[in-house]
């Protein structure tokens, strides 16, 4: 599970205000969704790509255990108001089935563990969301093969789950306002492994941008599978 933290969900929201992350990966995703349709956004940390989605289709219901999050996000609700935005911390595992048209999992969990609930839950589809590529996966994700684009399309392709893929590429980078929160940020991120912070700044530290000493640019690749539920084979491997 990622770690969020006051300064974790700090930068997080600086970066969503000067990159268009979350647009790029919505413009992605709306194709598959359509004005009137409900959604289950499984894990959806701070929720700015729900943010993003709202306005075109019927409801979304963010779902996440981490208070801090929720709490910021329904700060971001209200300060939008969006009103067909509900954020819980429900357990999702035991709502009905077909309780919503589709699920949506960005960066949560692995396919192995959640797909079946997933597909119990949405009526239409799921739509789940890995990375390809980023410079900033804390170390929990080290090793983690399920949890990335490549494990979740073997399992796909493992259990002959029929599914479509899109990949894009987006800039996430970091604002950054000091060299000791840069060093704070390569931590918290393990970017540079056990190797010396201040070794990765100087080689990818960037000046000044949008208005802040420091900036470290993070190209980040995601894919988006899109897993049709009236083609879900029942037996897996059959």
């Amino acid at each position: 599970m990622f770690k969020w933290t006051d300064e974790s969900i700090k930068w997080w929201q600086r970066a969503k205000e000067y990159t268009n992350h979350y647009k790029d990966m919505a413009q992605i995703i709306l194709p598959y969704l359509e004005k009137n349709e409900s959604v289950y956004d499984i894990g959806c940390g701070l929720g700015y790509i729900d943010f993003e989605l709202a306005p075109h289709i019927g409801q979304v219901r963010c779902f996440d255990i981490d208070t801090k999050v929720l709490s910021a996000l329904k700060k971001e609700a209200t300060s939008q108001k969006v009103s067909n935005l509900s954020v819980t911390n429900e357990n999702w595992l035991q709502f009905p089935d077909q309780s919503c048209d589709t699920v949506l999992a960005c960066s949560f969990g692995s396919l192995s563990e959640y797909l079946d609930d997933f597909l119990r839950l949405a009526r239409k589809q799921v739509l789940v969301l890995k990375r390809n590529r980023s410079k900033f996966a804390q170390k929990y994700y080290e090793g983690q093969h399920l949890h990335s684009a490549a494990g979740s399309e073997a399992y796909l392709k493992e259990n002959r789950i029929p599914y479509e893929k899109i990949s894009v590429f987006s800039d996430f980078g970091q604002p950054l306002e000091s060299w000791e929160e840069a060093e704070k940020f390569v931590r918290f991120h393990r970017i540079n492994g056990d190797e010396p912070a201040e070794k990765y700044l100087e080689q990818h530290l960037e000046p000044g941008k949008y208005g802040y000493s420091y900036y470290l640019s993070n190209r980040k690749e995601m894919s988006l599978f899109v897993i049709p539920k009236e083609n879900r084979t029942d037996e897996k491997g059959k």
